[in-house]
Formats: C-alpha cells, structure tokens, sequence
C-alpha cells in the first residue's frame, strides 16, 4: 500500500492504494465478489492482473480501524473527447474513469463512496485529469451529489463526470 488518509466522513477509514505487488486478492475478495458473483478466484485474479498491467489503471480500498476491507474502487485513467466539457481547445482530455465502486455494507454505502471518490480526485488531480467519470448516479451517490453539485455533468444519464479544474481539495497525498 502506498498512501493512507483519514477520512472526516467515517471515523477511522483509512483509504490505500493498491500496487500489483502487494495486493492481497483474499483480503479484497469478498468486494470484488459483489461485483462479480459467479466467477472464480482464477478468473478474478486474472481480472485483477489485467488492472494492474497497465500504469495508468488502479485499485484503492477503504479499510475501518480494524483493518477489515468496508469498500473498493478500481479506476483507469483514459482519454475522453475534451468537447463534452466545453474546452474546444484540445481534441481529448485526461479522465480518470471509475470502473467498480463496491461498498460491503449498504449502512456505510453513502460515506464509503464520498470517501473513495475524494481519493480518487486527489489521484486525478496529480495525473492532469480533467474530469472523473462516475457510474451511473444513484441513492449511493448522495453524499457525493451533495457536495460537488456544482461540479457534476451527466451527459446522458449513464455516466456522470465530475469537473477536476473546479474541484478544490486540500490532500494531494497519491
């Protein structure tokens, strides 16, 4: 693990990094099993590789004070048509996009997510990102729709992005 923040949110959540040296697939399996309920710990890992063969792609996991996995993100960073954000300047820009956001339990659903988005902004911010692209907005997604309402565009209801340049935070950690 590379980076730990404390997050405001959750009392005690500490929000790591993952690496493809250190990962260990029996403490994240029961997350990622949430997402994919009928494969295998072989297909799972081979998954797992496939993230972490690409530099760019990334694992972060959100632990309690007891060091029991509560949440997981897996994002790559990707380039997107620059003209959905309105900069006719450039033809693409960087995002980093979400691709699996898993919470173990619905209870801490909410303050998991903000907490793991946060992470994730910092991530983005320190590799030129110019937006987050998030799954699909739902009651999850509350706390986050809360406090970056000024920042969110949802193209088409799929998706939803979050503009970096207007996103301000204070830890830049990663």
């Amino acid at each position: 693990m590379i980076t730990q923040k404390n997050s405001n949110i959750l009392p005690g959540l500490k929000i790591s990094q993952l690496k493809n040296d250190n990962f260990d697939l029996f403490g994240i399996l029961p997350l990622i099993t949430e997402e994919f309920p009928s494969w295998g710990v072989s297909k799972l890992k081979g998954y797992l590789n496939k993230v972490f063969k690409n530099k760019s792609n990334g694992l972060l996991v959100a632990q309690n004070e007891t060091s029991y996995n509560v949440g997981l993100l897996i994002y790559s960073i990707q380039d997107v048509c620059a003209e959905k954000f309105g900069n006719l300047e450039d033809e693409f820009s960087k995002c980093l996009v979400i691709e699996n956001l898993i919470a173990s339990s619905p209870i801490l659903e909410k303050s998991v997510f903000l907490s793991l988005v946060e992470k994730a902004i910092d991530i983005a911010e320190n590799n030129s990102c110019k937006s987050i692209e998030l799954p699909k907005f739902d009651a999850s997604f509350d706390l986050i729709k809360k406090k970056y309402k000024n920042k969110i565009l949802n193209l088409n209801g799929w998706r939803t992005f979050l503009e970096i340049d207007k996103v301000l935070t204070a830890n830049k950690e990663l």
